[in-house]
């Protein structure tokens, strides 16, 4: 499987997603609360461009915010630019519907260096926190 070289830890800041591609397959590679993720640039709900859509947070209310409505997940929600779905981007989990998941792929840092592997997508992303909402 190819082993692209994104950039180094310092090219990829949060909220300014690398993208790469390797021939058809475009890949967004994010840097989220300290942690490099990469997804597939395809929304799972209608195929768009996921990964040029804005990385935002959401309201939601739940326990943690004694079920008020509350700003969470700062920084952590990529917002689909052509139906504004939004992903967790620790887990690739549609944060509200039916379920759907981005399609992530492995990332390793090695001597500064970010490089990603396309070709094989991640059956379960890393874990992260749980979504909220």
């Amino acid at each position: 499987m190819p082993r692209i070289r994104v950039g180094t830890e310092d090219s990829i800041q949060p909220g300014a997603p690398a993208l790469v591609r390797h021939g058809g397959v475009e890949v967004g590679v994010f840097q989220v609360d300290g942690e490099f993720r990469a997804y597939l640039n395809r929304c799972p709900h209608q195929q768009g461009p996921v990964c040029t859509g804005p990385t935002t947070g959401t309201l939601a209310a739940a326990r943690a915010t004694g079920w008020k409505l509350a700003w969470v997940l700062d920084g952590r929600v990529l917002l689909c630019p052509w139906h504004t779905m939004e992903f967790d981007l620790l887990t690739g989990q549609r944060i509200r519907g039916r379920g759907e998941r981005l399609r992530a792929y492995p990332v390793e840092v090695s001597g500064g260096e970010v490089f990603v592997t396309i070709g094989r997508p991640q059956v379960e992303p890393s874990q992260g926190r749980q979504c909220v909402g």
